[in-house]
């Protein structure tokens, strides 16, 4: 698979402000540096807390019936800077892969974070280059969010 997906059943977060968390495992690879295929984390609801840069955000998306996992880059109101050779910063830090290259924009990924060159108004997630994240769809609204982790527990390949 291109991108790491989480059981449906993440779903089931109730909306209002109470705290909840679901366990549930990775399957997938897109994320492989960071969370991994097979990997077990916890899934906090927001009513937990508010998610931080960095963190892992479980959100949905028309192009795929399950949920997605990402780590969140870019927050509104951070500036993107997108530079010709195709690497590209969040308030002047180089957005990075999880295996600690930088995330190359090439193509139509390019042309796309171009357009949204400047101050978002939305959120910036991320995984390994040409999966199914920010650079591939554009800025995703809090709408679409279901969950985040805030600490993976170290994969111990279980």
């Amino acid at each position: 698979m291109i991108t790491a997906f989480l059981f449906a059943a993440l779903m089931l977060f109730p909306e209002e402000d109470t705290c909840t968390t679901t366990e549930t495992t990775i399957s997938g690879n897109s994320m492989q540096g960071l969370l991994w295929d097979k990997q077990n984390i916890t899934v906090y609801s927001f009513g937990c807390d508010t998610p931080s840069r960095y963190d892992y955000i479980l959100f949905t998306h028309p192009e795929t019936p399950n949920a997605v996992v990402k780590q969140l880059w870019g927050l509104p109101g951070d500036i993107l800077r997108v530079e010709d050779d195709g690497h590209f910063y969040i308030n002047d830090v180089m957005v990075m892969t999880p295996f600690s290259k930088p995330y190359l924009l090439l193509g139509a990924y390019k042309t796309r974070f171009k357009e949204i060159e400047g101050i978002l108004d939305g959120y910036m997630l991320l995984g390994h280059p040409g999966s199914l994240d920010s650079a591939r769809v554009g800025l995703l609204p809090e709408s679409s969010f279901l969950g985040y982790v805030k600490k993976a527990e170290p994969y111990d390949g279980h």
